[in-house]
């Protein structure tokens, strides 16, 4: 294939990745709440790494593709993909109450504006002025997602933060991660090998079975649970961090970056549609300054300096 042909189909492949992981939050915790939080995460990353690691050997050159890894990518790379699943899928599973899972997913969702905002350290590119009201017109985003009513309210806001500060933290901490991820599978993505994404998701979830077997669940198997976990290994999982991968590595990573500031929007909708909660006007205001801000992140970083 000629090379703008291969640009445009890593572009198309992140795009998708973008569109998958809008369900994420809804899956992840539905899992969550028959299985537990670590029995689902172990069914959820430790099948869709297997599959994917059997996919990939089963190619030509698969083996080879993982022997040439390189050990700063295994490192860097490898270490932040791990830390973002771990600490999303436990934000997630841990959220204090069904209002908890939307505000947990918008802060998750500062890993767009985080994104741009590393690009300048990591990839050298160039920043114009816009860049930190538009990492703070996000955070404002995050900070609105608390109030679930009516005005701002100091207590409110306080009292929901105590509530979920755990989740939110490893929300962000996940966010974070994940910028450092995208930014350094990018710089150094001829030393990936193409292939190492099913050993990472393999890796994370050895580690929620690690804490898994120290920690009594109970867990409730049915058809529609069954059904879940299939969809969830298959699209927020395996062919999402793939298609990523590949849009990081040979796609428009800017402009599919770009995309993704749409995601608080649509994730919010799927994840409301799942709680249960009619999204009140704060809620779609907060989606609006989180997608704002990455779209003023955007406009700040010059891509060719």
């Amino acid at each position: 294939m000629r090379p703008g042909l291969d640009s445009r189909a890593a572009t198309t492949l992140g795009v998708l990745a973008v569109v998958f992981w809008s369900t994420s939050v809804a899956f992840s915790r539905g899992l969550t709440e028959n299985l537990g939080v670590l029995t689902a995460a172990c069914a959820i990353y430790i099948g869709g790494g297997v599959a994917g690691c059997v996919a990939l050997l089963a190619r030509p050159g698969g083996r080879q593709r993982l022997m040439s890894v390189t050990l700063r990518y295994w490192l860097v790379c490898g270490g932040s993909f791990i830390v973002n699943i771990v600490c999303f899928h436990l934000a997630v599973g841990f959220a204090h109450g069904r209002q908890g899972i939307i505000e947990v997913a918008l802060v998750n969702y500062l890993w767009i504006s985080l994104t741009l905002l590393f690009s300048v350290p990591i990839l050298g590119k160039r920043a114009r002025w816009g860049l930190l009201p538009g990492m703070i017109v996000a955070c404002a985003g995050v900070v609105l997602a608390t109030v679930h009513s009516g005005p701002f309210v100091w207590s409110e806001f306080a009292a929901n933060a105590r509530a979920n500060a755990l989740p939110c933290l490893l929300a962000f901490l996940g966010a974070v991660a994940w910028g450092v991820y995208s930014n350094f599978n990018r710089r150094w993505g001829s030393e990936s090998g193409k292939g190492p994404t099913p050993v990472f998701l393999v890796a994370a979830g050895v580690i929620f079975l690690a804490l898994r077997l120290g920690v009594h669940e109970t867990t409730t198997w049915t058809p529609p649970v069954a059904a879940g976990l299939v969809c969830t290994v298959l699209f927020p999982t395996i062919l999402a961090y793939v298609f990523w991968d590949i849009a990081m590595r040979r796609g428009n990573m800017v402009l599919v970056v770009s995309v993704s500031y749409l995601t608080p929007v649509l994730s919010t909708i799927i994840n409301c549609i799942y709680c249960g909660i009619a999204p009140g006007p704060s809620i779609g205001i907060a989606c609006l300054l989180v997608a704002g801000g990455a779209a003023l992140c955007r406009r700040s970083i010059i891509e060719h300096p």
